[in-house]
């Protein structure tokens, strides 16, 4: 299974909107029911590829933290900075999930 991509999602989510409203609006109940189901599809899938951006700046940040820990008490300068780094891109990435 591939990654929740939220274009995809977004996608979906217009498609769908748009295929329920003409549906609606011509009276084609199956039309109509089809582009519900697509437009919750999307909703469904933006949702998943938000948790999954969320869980994987978490992984950043706790990681660096860890790693960037061990090397600074194991006096690795270069190691400890570069730790810092993907311990703040994880929690940027996990802002940016938590506020989508």
């Amino acid at each position: 299974m591939s990654s929740p991509s939220r274009t995809e999602a977004k996608k979906d989510q217009f498609v769908g909107n748009t295929k329920e409203t003409v549906g609606s609006a011509v009276g084609n109940e199956s039309l109509e029911s089809k582009g519900k189901a697509q437009n919750n599809a999307g909703v469904v899938q933006e949702t998943a590829a938000t948790v999954q951006g969320y869980v994987e700046g978490a992984v950043d940040q706790v990681s660096g933290a860890v790693k960037g820990a061990y090397n600074s008490l194991t006096g690795n300068t270069t190691g400890e900075a570069g730790n810092k780094v993907q311990e703040k891109k994880g929690e940027a990435q996990k802002n940016f999930n938590s506020s989508v």
